[in-house]
C-alpha cells in the first residue's frame, strides 16, 4: 500500500525543464534584438531620434513708419537691445538671474517674474528678461559671456515717437498684448507682442503691423537647437501717413504748454484732421520700455490726467458756442433773423431771473450772436422748447459719435423729457430749457462734435463730413497705396437764408468791433466764429471770477472756421478754466486759422555770394532776395 501512495514526477520534472529552456530562448532573442537595434543599427536610430522633433519661431516684423500729410516722420523705429537667457547653456536659473541683477541693476524680483512670465513650452526658446539696454549694459554682459554662455544680447528695434508728447494722444503707444486682444486677433498676434493700445497705433494696428515671418528648426528630444530647416522674412508693415499737418500741430501743441484743454483743426469739405492735441499729454517713448513706477505713479497722480484725450473722450457743457444751433432751431422755426429782443442785462422766466453778461438793448438774430446776448437766446428757448432745441442738436450730429476713425469716443448728452426720465428719473422742467438755450444745464458735447457741427455751417450745402485721420497706407514691399474713402455724408437742411443769417453773425463775432472775438480778428481772413464760456460753479457776482481759485473759474470756448465764403478750415479750442473763450481760446483759433491759410514762406535761397561770405539764408533774405 505505500508503494501505491507513491506520485510519478518525472513527466512533471520534463515539463518544467522544456519551460526553462523556452524562457532562455526567449530572453536570447530579446538580448539579440537589442543588441542588433542599438549596437548594429543605434547610429541610425539616434539620428532619427534627434530628427524627429521640428517648432517654428515667429520673426516679428518691423512695424511700419507713422508720417504727417508732408511726410514728416511723426513715428519710427530705432536698433534696441534685448538680453536673454538660454536655459539649455546654464545650469543654474536662480544663480544666471542673480548675476544680471547685480550687473546690470536690476531688481531680482522683476527678473524673476519676467523669467516665469516669458517661460515658453520648449526649453530651446530663450527668455526675454530685459530690453531697452544702453551701449554699456551690452558691453558688461559681453564682457562676461565665457563665464555666462546662457546670456545672450539680441537686436531688436524699438518704437520712437519722434514728437513726443506733442503727438501722444493723436498717434498713442504701444504695449504688451493683453490676453482679450490676443483672442480678438487670433492667429495675427501671440502673447508677449507689442501692440497699439490707443490712438492711431490701435485703429491701424493691423496695417503697421506686417506680417510676421518663421524660422523652423530641428530639435532633439533634450529641447536643443539642432539645424534650421527653414527660413520665411517677415514682411515688414505698412507705412501709415496721417492728415495733420505737423506745424499746426506744433502751434497748438505750444499754445498749451501751460493750460488745459483740447484742440482740434479740420478741414470741413473732407473731414481730414489737421490738428489734433489734448494737453496735458504723456510722453509715448516710455511706454516703449519698461516704465518705473515712479514714473507711472507720477502720470496717474497727476491732477489733470494725462492719460484723458480731451478731445473724444471728455464732454463739456458747449457754453455759447451752443449759440449758433439754438439760432438754427430758431430760423428753421420761422422766426425771422430780423425780429429783435430786447435785453436789460437780465430776465425774468418761470419766475426766476436769469443774467446777461451784459446790457445790449435792441438786438436781431446776427447781433445777439455778434455780442452774444444771452436774453436773446434765453427767449428763443423758451419760445421753442426743449424738443425742437434737441431735434436741431442732433441734426447737427451731437448726442452721438462722429464716427472718427481713432477712438473711442463719448456720445455726449443732447437732453430731453425722455432722456430725463431715462437717466434721472424726474421729468423735464421748463426752466431747464433756458439754461440749455445758451450751452449750460445737462447738455454735453466733445471738442470734436463740435468741430464737425461747425463743418456744417461752414458748408454751403450743410455737408456734415467724417472726422478721419487716415490719409493714405503705403506697402514699402509692393508700392501699392490706398487711401480713406469716407462714408456717405449727412446734410444739414437749410432753409432760405437760415445759413446766411448765422454766418453773418459769426463773422460779425470775428470781424465787427463789439464782437466777442473782435481782439483775434486777422484783417483778409473773414475769420466766422463764436465764442464761449462755462460756468463751472454758481456765481454770485461774475466780476469776481478772477479772485476764484483757478479750478472753480468758467472754461473758454472758441469755434470758428475760415474764410467766410470758401472755407477751408474749421478750429475748435477748450480751455479748461480759461474764464473768457475770447481771451483764452480765441487767439489759438486765429493762430491756427492764418497758418493754414497764409503759410510762411519757405527759406529764401541765399544769393552765391552771400555763400561764398558765409552769410546765412535769412542774412540773404533780409538783403531783399
Amino acid at each position: 500500500m505505500v508503494e501505491s501512495a507513491r506520485e510519478d514526477r518525472r513527466p512533471l520534472l520534463v515539463r518544467i525543464d522544456g519551460l526553462a529552456v523556452a524562457a532562455w530562448a526567449v530572453l536570447v532573442v530579446l538580448l539579440g534584438v537589442y543588441w542588433v537595434q542599438q549596437v548594429l543599427r543605434g547610429e541610425e536610430f539616434q539620428r532619427q531620434a534627434e530628427n524627429n522633433r521640428q517648432r517654428s519661431v515667429p520673426i516679428t516684423a518691423p512695424r511700419g513708419f507713422i508720417l504727417d500729410r508732408n511726410g514728416v516722420v511723426l513715428a519710427e523705429n530705432e536698433p534696441s537691445f534685448s538680453l536673454l537667457l538660454d536655459r539649455n547653456a546654464t545650469k543654474d536659473v536662480g544663480a544666471s538671474l542673480s548675476f544680471v541683477a547685480s550687473l546690470l541693476g536690476r531688481p531680482l524680483p522683476d527678473l524673476r517674474h519676467r523669467f516665469e512670465r516669458g517661460r515658453s513650452t520648449y526649453d530651446f526658446v530663450p527668455v526675454l528678461l530685459d530690453d531697452n539696454l544702453s551701449v554699456a549694459e551690452v558691453g558688461a554682459v559681453e564682457a562676461h559671456a565665457l563665464e555666462h554662455p546662457e546670456l545672450v544680447i539680441q537686436t531688436t528695434e524699438r518704437r520712437i515717437y519722434t514728437q513726443g508728447p506733442a503727438t501722444a494722444h493723436l498717434l498713442g503707444h504701444l504695449g504688451e498684448a493683453t490676453p482679450e486682444q490676443v483672442a480678438a486677433r487670433a492667429g495675427r498676434i501671440r502673447p508677449g507682442d507689442a501692440v497699439g493700445q490707443n490712438g492711431a497705433e490701435a485703429a491701424y494696428q493691423d496695417l503697421l503691423a506686417g506680417t510676421s515671418g518663421l524660422r523652423t528648426f530641428v530639435i532633439d528630444s533634450f529641447g536643443r537647437e539642432v539645424a534650421e530647416l527653414d527660413k520665411v522674412d517677415p514682411l515688414p508693415g505698412n507705412t501709415l501717413v496721417l492728415n495733420i499737418d505737423l506745424r499746426l500741430q506744433k502751434i497748438a501743441d505750444d499754445y498749451f504748454r501751460d493750460k488745459v484743454g483740447a484742440a482740434v483743426a479740420m478741414d470741413p469739405r473732407t473731414g481730414e484732421i489737421l490738428a489734433f492735441v489734448s494737453s496735458p499729454a504723456f510722453d509715448p517713448n516710455i511706454f516703449t520700455r519698461r516704465v518705473s513706477k515712479d514714473e507711472w505713479d507720477a502720470i496717474l497722480q497727476n491732477e489733470d490726467h494725462p492719460l484723458n484725450n480731451r478731445v473724444l473722450q471728455n464732454v463739456y457743457s458747449p457754453g455759447s458756442v451752443w449759440k449758433a444751433f439754438v439760432a438754427y432751431a430758431a430760423l428753421q422755426a420761422g422766426i425771422s433773423p430780423a425780429e429783435r429782443v430786447t435785453c436789460h442785462g437780465a430776465q425774468t422766466f418761470y419766475g426766476r431771473s436769469f443774467r446777461c453778461h451784459g446790457v445790449h438793448g435792441s438786438v436781431d438774430l446776427p447781433t445777439a450772436l455778434q455780442v452774444s446776448c444771452d436774453v436773446y437766446f434765453y427767449t428763443m428757448g423758451k419760445r421753442l422748447g426743449i424738443d425742437a432745441l434737441a431735434d436741431a442738436a442732433r441734426t447737427f450730429g451731437f448726442g452721438r459719435p462722429t464716427g472718427f476713425d481713432v477712438g473711442p469716443e463719448k456720445s455726449g448728452v443732447v437732453p430731453d423729457p425722455e432722456w430725463s426720465a431715462a437717466a434721472r428719473k424726474h421729468p423735464w422742467y421748463p426752466g431747464e430749457t433756458i439754461s440749455v438755450a445758451i450751452g449750460q444745464g445737462p447738455v454735453l458735447v466733445s471738442a470734436l462734435q463740435v468741430a464737425r457741427a461747425f463743418a456744417a455751417l461752414a458748408n454751403p450745402d450743410g455737408a456734415l463730413p467724417t472726422p478721419h485721420v487716415f490719409r493714405m497706407g503705403e506697402h514699402v514691399k509692393t508700392g501699392d497705396r490706398y487711401a480713406y474713402r469716407p462714408p456717405p455724408r449727412a446734410h444739414v437742411p437749410y432753409g432760405p437764408g437760415v445759413r446766411e443769417a448765422i454766418v453773418e453773425g459769426l463773422w460779425r463775432v470775428v470781424n465787427v468791433p463789439g464782437g466777442t472775438a473782435y481782439g483775434v480778428r486777422v484783417p483778409g481772413l473773414d475769420i466766422c466764429g463764436k465764442t464761449g464760456s462755462v460756468q463751472v460753479v454758481a456765481q454770485a457776482d461774475t466780476k469776481k471770477a478772477h479772485l476764484l481759485p483757478e479750478r472753480l473759474r468758467d472754461h473758454g470756448w472758441f469755434a470758428g472756421f475760415a474764410p467766410r465764403d470758401d472755407p477751408k478750415i474749421v478750429v475748435v479750442v477748450f480751455v479748461e478754466h480759461g474764464e473768457h473763450g475770447a481771451t483764452a481760446a480765441a487767439p489759438l483759433g486765429a493762430r491756427l486759422c492764418e497758418a493754414w491759410l497764409r503759410p510762411a514762406p519757405p527759406p529764401a535761397a541765399p544769393r552765391p555770394a552771400d555763400v561764398a561770405r558765409g552769410a546765412a539764408p535769412a542774412e540773404a533774405g533780409r538783403d531783399g532776395t
